[in-house]
């Protein structure tokens, strides 16, 4: 049996939700926006944005050389792709050692840390929205 798109129900999707923050279209050259977002030795960790969708975000993760301390995210998945440095990620329970290209991905509500054997950049890709101003991040240690 062939199905066909009258066989479905149709689905709407609303165009007129307020999001925060608010989508929008533009292209980011990463390296000058942290650059001009730099870490310093007062930042424990920095976030610099880069942009949102509707369903997702984008920012570098700067951290120092040494630990980043156990956390979940309540409501939204992660995936991590390291631009510089290298160190060490657990994501639940299972640490691997990471270098500049590799990538991981971490699901809502899962234990994951960080040990930098120096200072590093994390491209992160959220989804649903990572709201700066809302976070759902829940240290555990």
């Amino acid at each position: 049996m062939t199905a066909h798109m009258d066989d479905h129900p149709q689905h709407t999707v609303r165009m007129d939700v307020e999001l925060n923050p608010k989508p929008d279209i533009r292209i980011v050259d990463v390296k000058k926006a942290v650059e001009a977002d730099k870490l310093t030795a007062k930042d424990v960790f920095k976030r610099t944005y880069l942009g949102h969708a509707r369903h997702s975000s984008v920012f570098v993760f700067q951290g120092h050389k040494g630990p980043f301390k156990t956390h979940i995210h309540v409501s939204h998945d992660e995936i991590g792709y390291v631009l510089s440095g290298a160190g060490k990620v657990t994501v639940g329970g299972v640490t691997t050692n990471v270098k500049a290209g590799d990538v991981w991905v971490i699901p809502a509500n899962i234990p994951h840390s960080g040990e930098f054997t120096e200072p590093t950049n994390v491209l992160f890709v959220s989804s649903p929205q990572d709201v700066p101003e809302h976070q759902d991040r829940i240290w555990l240690d």
